[in-house]
């Protein structure tokens, strides 16, 4: 491929800064942003509470300038690998990085040690060779479960789970992953037993405490969310997560698993709790008849996360619908009646031990004049709940 040369890599000061320095200051400010993101050709842009944006409209101290192929390479050679030696950035974009997009397009890295935030990297190729790289902002440590605003039942129920599965869903950057480590941490400090999680990639790293842990990555420590569930059951775990659901032995494994004894946990992608449900038992085929008495068995509950901008743009708040696997709920889960229960959540014919709408949470914040009602529509899957919330001023 002619787009990889070594003479594209250009070794100035500035240039081996630029990057690095944005970053920098960026962290100072990374409760308002959740992703930095960088093409080649083009100033560097980040998504963040007050919408996708220039870095510099975001935050004046940081310079504007146009992102080169050699400002990428530089910083990842320099930075997020060490190699700071002038002659090893040309060896490193040689040896390295063209191989790995020569192949496979993509190379994905990870960076600790900024403090309280960590980086997740994922180089790339677009338009025809040019680079790009796009960059994960995580907390470097884990957010106690006591801490996160979620509603106190949910936290109590929790805090006592020590077997069952709970589902945690929404759309990308919503905190599902950061939900899922504080349930994780919480056992992790006051049950004895082994934690397994499947991840892709790991975003937090659990540090044992009353527990062993193996946090194992898809594509390093094992070849697909299949497999590396299939080989968590050989490992005697007692709490398990994995970060998707793809497949049909992923999704038998989370909803026999928890059947079975231990806490099973899964983070996916989804718009309502009830769609989440039924998404998992769509991938188990013919099964799904039986494996949904199953799981009206094994479930605990389904958490549906947003994070909602605040109205000054300086920070994200979380908002949660929570449906509890009790009284109604079951019922509905053991028939397979999916329109039944939607419309039940959506009349408000379900108790408050049964579903916990989001939509209290964002009304107060409206009404609180944290966040825009525009913003709360957005996020809400029960826009006329959410209006009928507001009118009940």
């Amino acid at each position: 491929m002619n787009h990889f040369t070594s003479s594209d890599v250009q070794l100035s000061t500035d240039v081996r800064q630029g990057i690095a320095s944005s970053v920098r200051h960026a962290l100072l400010f990374a409760h308002s942003i959740t992703d930095i993101m960088i093409h080649e050709g083009r100033p560097m842009m980040a998504k963040s509470a007050k919408g996708t944006r220039p870095l510099h409209e975001l935050f004046p101290s940081i310079p504007d300038f146009v992102v080169t192929r050699e400002h990428i390479v530089c910083y990842l050679a320099g930075y997020v690998e060490g190699e700071v030696r002038h002659e090893n950035v040309q060896h490193y974009w040689d040896t390295k990085l063209r191989p790995i997009l020569e192949s496979r397009r993509t190379a994905n890295f990870r960076l600790d040690g900024l403090g309280a935030h960590s980086l997740r990297y994922t180089l790339f190729l677009h338009a025809g060779g040019q680079l790009g790289l796009a960059m994960r902002i995580t907390p470097a440590a884990i957010t106690p479960l006591n801490q996160l605003a979620l509603p106190v039942q949910l936290r109590s129920t929790l805090t006592e789970a020590t077997s069952g599965f709970m589902a945690i869903t929404g759309p990308t950057g919503a905190g599902k992953t950061a939900t899922a480590m504080s349930i994780l941490d919480h056992h992790n400090r006051t049950h004895s037993g082994h934690i397994v999680t499947i991840e892709d990639p790991v975003e937090l790293k659990l540090v044992p405490q009353k527990c062993m842990v193996t946090q194992r990555e898809v594509g390093y420590d094992v070849t697909s969310f299949a497999d590396g569930m299939r080989d968590s059951l050989r490992m005697s775990p007692d709490v398990m997560l994995t970060s998707e659901i793809r497949d049909s032995e992923t999704a038998e494994v989370v909803i026999q698993g928890g059947e079975s004894g231990s806490l099973m946990l899964a983070t996916m992608h989804g718009r309502t709790t009830t769609g989440t449900l039924r998404k998992i038992l769509s991938y188990t085929g013919n099964n799904a008849v039986v494996l949904r008495s199953v799981l009206a068995g094994s479930l605990i509950g389904v958490v549906r996360q947003a994070l909602v901008p605040s109205v000054k743009g300086d920070r994200y708040l979380l908002a949660a619908d929570v449906l509890f696997n009790v009284g109604k709920v079951t019922q509905f889960i053991e028939s397979g009646d999916w329109i039944g229960l939607e419309a039940a959540i959506r009349e408000e014919k379900l108790g408050a031990s049964e579903f916990i709408s989001m939509n209290t949470r964002l009304a107060d914040l409206v009404k609180q004049g944290e966040v825009d009602a525009a913003e709360a529509m957005r996020e809400t899957s029960d826009m006329p709940g959410l209006k009928r919330k507001l009118a009940q001023r």
